[in-house]
């Protein structure tokens, strides 16, 4: 037993072991930290070299343990008293395998498994040797058993002998000990290399992964890879070994029972052999059932991520209910996979546990149908012989299983790192010397992205397994018919324009019309609608500035993201010679300081300060640092989420001045930013910095083509439809009247802010001052208007002390307090539930003594005879034992399956409903993992552990029962022996508990850096910042490998104390034996008894060692529980719903949209400055009110106090005479129709984006589609409209065309088009555009107005705008400057009255004497 048990133990402990949810600390991690190191590669720490004793008995732990005793808690800080060895650092491991790795991707079938046995076998093969010697150890227990009874049973045996066979198994179980801790010290050693080594490729092929693999790879599974499927692959190599010492330990079983019982055990060999194929389907069974629950796991956390992920837009439009109903539905489908994988291991737990007893029932009754008498000596030794052999027969199926279920994690992880890789574009021919040199050339260039590629679900294979291979050979068909297209259609624009030639030689655009019969591809299949970048040649030189501009979805973005090769290239070639810089269009923006995120992958190489500061001037981001509380080192929230879209804009902008790159990419940098900012944008950063002296060069994609007509721009490429419609400079292509920048160009014109817009208003301009002294009298004006700002903002932030942005996460010290069992009790069904389960547990227990019991009573008074019955009642309680072992497990089961459901419901629900600030100030990545890891722990680790705590107390209180029973002394003894073993576990327990929790917590970082990481992969690369992160990474996994680490040595240094002891409790009960041989006197009874006694002094050691464990590991999984909870407690938003719901629903609320704000007082959190600052206006019912105003004067914050996102300290607004307070959040969110600055869409469908809840007809979702562009009429004639966003933008096939995770396979104008689309269907009486078409061209920007004055024009719209023209004409210009209304009136009013809007106006209107 003792074998037993010191190998479940160990077996067991790696389910629970490191299982608690990663919960980030201090999520200010710098982007490059400093790893724990420590030099020499043994298993030994550096500290204690030398000291033999203390390597062999871990002694070089305690002075850890006491410290950690005395201080209880622990800080990340104190681990650095025992260093991490190098040979666990996460550089040294990580390098090796990735040696090993590379020389597997040169082969034929590239393999996980070979890598990973060739980076780290040599150590766990080691480990075998150790395994090999505790197996042949743990058979003299039983052959000591056998000669102590016949010892007993001879009254003249000397007492030398007794004592001879005591200090033999005192020897033998103390060497057992000492091997099979440092076995599996090695085993645990092994698995940490494993986990480091996956987690480690994951995150660096994470980074790599070509877009179209990107966009079929979700966060949520690439973060399941690094924690589930990780942890299950270092599980794996604690008990891998079983293969070989499981069959090791039978055969040898074997052959000993052939000792004991003869041919008899013939029968048992024959019950395995019936049982290996059941067992193998088992395994088989319970793959299947484990890959689905995975997937049903990851579906479930992609979608809980998703949603975390976007909490703004969930509250704006007042999702949360029905995303909560959606997300449940989710969890009740991965319960039910659960309960489905938990009944089956039941049932198979079922046929493996009574596998042993049905081995030592057939053998024993084989013994007695053969005429043979059962004697005790016999009985007791094969009794501890099959006890030795239970281990491995339940193991080895086990190994099976696991071996099963790890196999399919490998699957996951060896399929993701062969994925394909993102293609780096060389430099080809070309040569950056010259100082006219080509920096960037593409020919004949085609390209596509593979989110278009229909997706195989596992139905459809499970169907029809050739399904993925067919789907991708379509695939491909169908791009080798939309090049075909393409090229058909170009045959026929050069054909046309062939014949189609004035007599002056200038050829027009206009598109002839197709005759009848002849072929049209985009009517038959609109194939090339599969190809954003279409034939396209390109060169830029050293010292160019070429723009790009387009409709929506014409291919700007793509044309950059070729560069970078970020889509699939299928014909042409790219050319790249040079450093890159990229600003995408959504701003990368990670969560750190401001200065972290300008120096980004420069982060620990020589600062450039002057490089810094000019940076700093040059994207205007001076006033705003003298705004933010700790300057330049003001941490940054998640994705930016504490900044404006202007600044993250100018942040990114920033980083890539900084970056002194020889080529960068600028996709719409400008929109984002007022018209006066834009402009320095322009001027200062674009022209003068990333430019330079024209010895490098820009390629910029934007919108404001106002900007264009400059000397230093060199070109002017229009995008349309994937291809290059035209090029030259910005007087070649305005010469043109017909070309389409012309007409991009007279929209601007007729849409824009002109001089005539100052005349009507009665400004004048003083005959003789020049256009140059205006600009800068305009300049100076809003420079002072900025720098009055500075100054509040400085005394402000000396007011108020500002507090760290992100929170540090809540961390228990201490026990677990009895609250949280009691909770999770109640969660399962009430207070009474642990004590049915004990009760449960303690009869199956009762079982178990009595068949023991049983046996011996047998084999004492059993003759020829009584041997039938004796046999019956024997099977009998075999039988009974199966069945109460199985249905006292499934009970539990089920009982925990509710707890699970019930907690998990609480805690979306209550996180759900928190409010903003709580998103703001608390990291994503550790929110996603109380939803991910803390509820893994809590659906299966809880249940394990607690069965194995609840099966060794029993065992324990037994065994205690029996050799008190029959060895009274024994007590004597046992009580300072308990004691012992009671002072250890509170010694133990108080370190043990602190390593757990900072091994959870700094799990945190690994997956919110993932999580970051994944959206700027595009800008990572551009910058080749994968060794900064990288390095990030690997110094965040050194931290949490080290906590991990010294836990798991902890686990050895326990074992190795609570066997030595155990080792005393056996040598002691063999001594009482044979201090008892003169009054025992030969009886075979008492013999009997005394072998009986001695037979459970054996397995006590393992129980009392494996119960103490348990209860440490118990405690240790119920801190998930415990953080579960304190998610259920956060604070919530005001009341959903409230009683005056039902007025305003009777009073058709809202009916005009009038809204009063009284003195409106609003801070984002306690401690931060007041935002708006005592707001008094008022919005007349269906009045148009555009806003304008710098960077944080409060404009956005005025959807946040209408939307009641933030909740205002003092004041009221009041909308149609109610008082929004007193409304419930859902009913006024509902009400107000929002368009935010940053489109968020949600992977699925075109459709459930526009209709998550399935609530509209399909002809109105097509037909605000069809309102905003983005799909076309059905019934479009030849002499269709002329606008360009008619021709242009029916980028949409269907309702079904598919959305990746983020909307990443739209651009972000076609993201902003669906989000309008959106709002459009609601109908609302009150309208809120937060920059909404800032990412637009300006004639999809004009469409877009005239479709929202037109649907909402009896609405109260308010309009955030930088550009001027799209608010113009509303009724009202509200100013805000630094939290009040500065100027509120109508344009005209406050264009003749002076001040700030008429200053804006001007120099839009100055940037408008450009073209």
């Amino acid at each position: 037993m003792t074998a037993a048990y010191g190998s479940i133990s160990q077996e067991e402990s790696t389910k629970s072991n490191g299982a608690l949810d990663p919960t980030n600390n201090d999520e200010t991690t710098p982007l490059v930290s400093t790893s724990i190191k420590s030099e020499g590669d043994n298993d030994m720490p550096v500290v204690s070299r030398g000291i033999f004793s203390s390597w062999l008995i871990f002694g070089w732990l305690t002075p850890l343990l006491e410290y950690g005793h005395s201080k209880k808690q622990l800080d990340p800080s104190d681990l650095n008293m025992i260093p991490l060895p190098q040979d666990c650092s996460t550089g040294p491991v990580t390098d090796i395998f990735e040696e090993h790795w590379a020389a597997e991707l040169k082969e034929k079938n590239p393999s996980l498994v070979r890598a990973l046995y060739r980076s780290y076998g040599a150590d766990f093969v080691r480990a075998g040797f150790l395994k090999l010697t505790h197996d042949c150890l743990s058979f003299v227990g039983p052959a000591v058993l056998h000669a102590m009874i016949n010892y007993l049973r001879d009254a003249n045996a000397p007492r030398s002998r007794g004592l001879t066979l005591t200090a033999l198994v005192a020897l033998s179980q103390l060497s057992m000990s000492l091997a099979v801790r440092h076995y599996f010290f090695k085993c645990y050693k092994t698995g940490l290399r494993v986990r480091t080594a996956v987690v480690a490729a994951v995150y660096k092929k994470a980074l790599v992964l070509s877009s179209g693999e990107r966009q079929t790879r979700t966060v949520g599974e690439i973060t399941n890879l690094m924690s589930i499927d990780a942890k299950r692959l270092q599980d794996i190599t604690t008990y891998l070994h079983g293969v070989w010492y499981s069959v090791f330990q039978i055969v040898l079983s074997l052959y000993f029972l052939w000792g004991q019982l003869g041919s008899s055990c013939l029968a048992g060999i024959a019950v395995m052999i019936v049982v290996m194929p059941i067992t193998k389907n088992v395994a088989q069974g319970i793959a299947r059932l484990q890959k689905a629950l995975m997937k049903a796991r990851d579906e479930r956390v992609n979608i809980n991520s998703e949603v975390l992920s976007s909490m703004k837009t969930v509250k704006i439009q007042a999702w949360e209910e029905p995303f909560f109903e959606r997300i449940m539905k989710s969890r009740v489908n991965e319960l039910k996979q659960l309960l489905r994988y938990w009944i089956y291991s039941s049932a198979t737990a079922m046929i493996w546990n009574g596998t042993p007893l049905a081995v030592a029932l057939s053998t024993f009754g084989t013994y007695v149908l053969t005429g043979h008498d059962l004697e005790v000596a016999s009985a007791l030794t094969s009794l501890a012989l099959f006890d030795i052999m239970r281990f491995p027969i339940f193991m080895l199926p086990n190994v099976i299983n696991s071996i099963a279920e790890a196999m399919v994690s490998i699957q996951r992880v060896q399929s993701f790192l062969l994925c394909e890789e993102q293609r780096s574009i060389g430099p080809g021919e070309l040569i950056l010397e010259d100082k006219d040199a080509v920096g960037v050339k593409m020919v004949n260039l085609s390209a596509a992205y593979d989110s278009k590629k229909p997706k195989i679900d596992d139905k459809m294979l499970k169907v029809n397994p050739a399904a993925k291979e067919l789907a991708d050979k379509d695939w491909e068909v169908q791009l080798l018919k939309a090049r075909l297209e393409a090229a058909e259609r170009e045959i026929k624009d050069l054909s046309r324009s062939a014949s189609i030639v004035d007599t002056g030689g200038h050829e027009t655009t206009t598109r002839a019309e197709s005759k009848p019969g002849t072929y049209d591809a985009e009517k038959e299949l609109d194939g090339a609608n599969l190809l954003c970048l279409k034939r396209i040649n390109f060169e830029c030189r050293r010292g160019e500035l070429i723009a790009i501009v387009g409709t929506v979805g014409g291919g700007k973005s793509s044309f950059l993201n070729s560069i970078l090769g970020e889509v699939r290239q299928l014909t042409g070639e790219t050319s790249v010679a040079g450093k890159l810089s990229f600003f995408a269009q959504s701003p990368f923006i990670l969560n750190a300081t401001v200065k972290d995120n300008i120096l980004f992958g420069h982060v620990g190489e020589a600062f450039d300060a002057d490089l810094y500061n000019k940076a700093i001037e040059v994207c205007a981001l001076k006033h705003d640092l003298a705004m933010l509380p700790a300057g330049d080192n003001t941490e940054i929230g998640e994705k930016g989420v504490t900044l404006s879209g202007g600044q993250k804009a100018r942040v990114a902008l920033a980083r890539a001045v900084y970056h002194k790159a020889d080529i960068s990419l600028v996709d719409d940098a400008l929109s984002a930013v007022d018209a006066h900012v834009a402009k320095h944008l322009f001027d200062k950063c674009i022209v003068e910095e990333l430019l330079g002296n024209q010895d490098r060069s820009v390629i910029l994609v934007t919108n404001a083509i106002q900007y264009l007509n400059h000397e230093k721009v060199s070109r002017v490429i229009v995008l349309n439809d994937g291809r290059i419609a035209e090029q030259g400079t910005y007087q070649e292509l305005t010469s043109r009247k017909d070309s389409l920048f012309s007409k991009f160009v007279a929209v601007v014109k007729e849409t824009g802010i002109g001089p005539g817009d100052l005349d009507e208003a009665g400004v004048t301009v003083e005959a003789g001052e020049s256009s140059l002294d205006i600009v800068e009298a305009v300049k100076e004006r809003l420079s002072a208007t900025r720098r009055r700002s500075s100054i509040k903002a400085n005394t402000n932030s000396e007011k108020v002390k500002p507090n760290v942005l992100m929170t540090e996460e809540v961390r228990s010290v201490g026990h677990v307090k009895l609250e949280v069992y009691l909770n999770y009790a109640r969660s399962a069904g009430g207070v009474f539930v642990p004590f049915l389960i004990t009760g449960i547990f303690a009869a199956t227990e009762f079982v178990n003594v009595f068949l023991k019991w049983w046996l011996t009573y047998w084999s004492s008074h059993g003759d020829s005879t009584s041997q039938y019955w004796f046999l019956g009642i024997y099977a009998l309680g075999n039988l009974a034992s199966v069945l109460s072992s199985f249905f006292s497990f499934l009970i539990m089961v089920f009982f925990a399956l509710k707890a699970c459901r019930k907690l998990y419901h609480k805690m979306l629900d209550v996180v759900l409903q928190a409010p903003m600030s709580f998103y703001d100030t608390t990291p994503i990545g550790r929110i996603i993992n109380r939803f991910s890891k803390d509820m893994y722990t809590v659906d299966e680790e809880v249940v394990m552990t607690l069965r194995s705590y609840l099966w060794t107390v029993m065992s324990v209180i037994s065994t205690i029962t029996v050799i008190s029973g029959v060895t009274p002394v024994f007590t004597f003894a046992l009580v300072p022996i308990l004691a012992f073993y009671v002072m250890q576990q509170k010694f133990f327990t108080v370190t043990y508990r602190e390593l757990k929790r900072l091994d959870s917590i700094n799990r945190s970082p690994l997956y919110a850096l993932l999580g970051e990481t994944i959206d700027g992969v595009a800008t990572i690369r551009a910058f080749a910042a994968h060794d900064a992160l990288t390095h990030r990474l690997m110094s965040s996994l050194d931290l949490q490998q080290h906590a991990y680490y010294l836990t798991q040595s902890s686990l050895c240094w326990l074992s190795v104390r609570l066997e030595m002891i155990g080792t005393a409790i056996i040598a002691f009960a063999c001594l009482c034996s044979v201090l008892e041989h003169d009054y025992i006197d030969g009886d075979e009874v008492l013999a009997g008894l005394y072998g009986l006694s001695i037979s459970y002094a054996l397995s006590i050691t393992g129980a009392l060692n494996w119960s103490v464990r348990m209860a440490s590991d118990f405690e240790a999984n119920m801190v998930a529980v415990e953080r579960v909870n304190e998610y259920c407690n956060i604070p919530s938003e005001a009341d959903r719903h409230t009683d005056d719901d039902k007025t305003a629903e009777a009073q058709s609320w809202p009916s005009g949209g009038e809204i009063n704000f009284v003195g409106a007082k609003l801070r984002y959190r306690p401690n931060l400055p007041l935002v708006l600052k005592g707001l008094d206006i008022h919005i007349p019912a269906s009045s148009k009110v555009g806003v304008v105003g710098r960077t944080g004067a409060g404009k956005s914050t005025l959807m946040t106090s209408l939307l009641r996102i933030v909740e205002l300290d003092e004041g009221e607004i009041v909308i149609d005479g109610l008082n929004i307070r007193n409304l419930g959040l859902a009913m006024l969110r509902k009400k107000i129709a929002v368009i935010p600055q940053d489109p968020v869409l949600f992977s699925g469908t075109v459709r459930t984006n526009l209709d998550p809840f399935e609530q509209y007809e399909d002809n109105l979702l097509e037909g605000v589609l069809t309102r905003v562009g983005l799909l076309k009429q059905k019934d479009v004639t030849g002499s269709g409209s002329n606008s360009i966003s008619s021709q242009s933008l029916g980028h949409l096939e269907s309702l079904e065309d598919l959305v990746s995770e983020g909307g990443i396979n739209f651009s972000v104008g076609q993201r902003q088009l669906l989000v309008i689309a959106r709002a459009l269907l609601c109908g609302a009486s009150i309208v809120i555009l937060d920059e909404a078409t800032a990412a637009v061209d300006a004639d999809t920007d004009a469409f877009i107005q005239k479709v929202l004055r037109t649907e909402f024009g009896s609405a109260t719209t308010i309009t955030v705008a930088h550009r001027l023209n799209t608010i113009m004409d509303s009724d009202y210009i509200l100013v805000m400057d630094d939290g009040r209304a500065s100027e509120f009136g109508a344009p005209k009013t406050l264009l003749s009255r002076g001040g700030m809007f008429r200053d804006l106006v001007e120099a839009a209107a100055l940037d408008s004497d450009d073209y």
